[in-house]
């Protein structure tokens, strides 16, 4: 006699009779010393243990873990300006299961990690991600893109971009001139300085 057992150990097969009537499970093969099924369709909630039990003289057991790969969604980049220390960029995605991995790759071909959190959502299954990355300089020319890399997706990667360009010409339409507000000023850039991260050393300015 053959069986096997959901993670939650109801019967889902005794032999070729299914027990449990859900039309996601499905006998492949029977013989005296073999049970195959598939399980099509499944959720997180599907994931476990799922247990084959061979009755003879005695009981052999033999187990298999199910893990339900959840793609996360695509990044959502957000900019952020502090003054005096440069810019944060902000990298959010939700919905992975296992935890996605997150770096930062800017134009030089630097890839950086990040301050990357991960946080569990309400339901226990899926995660909500974000990664941080602080630049201290940066050229208008220069794009940093957040990368997000998951099981689920394979090969592919998920990526969103910012352009510093976009930062500048918003400060130009959105802060007065410097006649009307000296306090402030958008922060000056050579087009040939890259993008400097929060990790790399500052120059000294005379």
């Amino acid at each position: 006699t053959l069986q096997w057992l959901n993670p939650q150990k109801f019967t889902i097969f005794l032999n070729t009779h299914q027990v449990l009537r859900d039309q996601r499970y499905k006998l492949l093969r029977y013989s005296k010393d073999e049970l195959s099924i598939q399980l099509s369709n499944l959720t997180v909630q599907d994931e476990g243990i799922y247990k084959c039990l061979y009755y003879s003289k005695h009981v052999q057991t033999k187990s298999q873990n199910v893990e339900i790969l959840a793609a996360p969604s695509h990044p959502v980049l957000e900019v952020s300006q502090d003054e005096g220390r440069g810019i944060k960029l902000s990298c959010c995605t939700q919905g992975g299961r296992p935890q996605p991995q997150i770096s930062w790759l800017l134009d030089n071909g630097i890839e950086l990690p990040g301050d990357t959190r991960h946080q569990l959502g309400a339901g226990g299954k899926k995660w909500s991600t974000r990664s941080t990355l602080r630049i201290l300089s940066y050229s208008p020319k220069v794009t940093a893109s957040c990368i997000i890399q998951h099981p689920a997706l394979g090969a592919r990667r998920l990526v969103a971009s910012f352009h510093f360009q976009d930062l500048l010409s918003t400060e130009d339409a959105e802060i007065p001139s410097p006649s009307e507000n000296p306090a402030v000023s958008s922060p000056s850039a050579s087009p040939e300085d890259p993008a400097v991260p929060s990790s790399a050393p500052t120059p000294a300015q005379p």
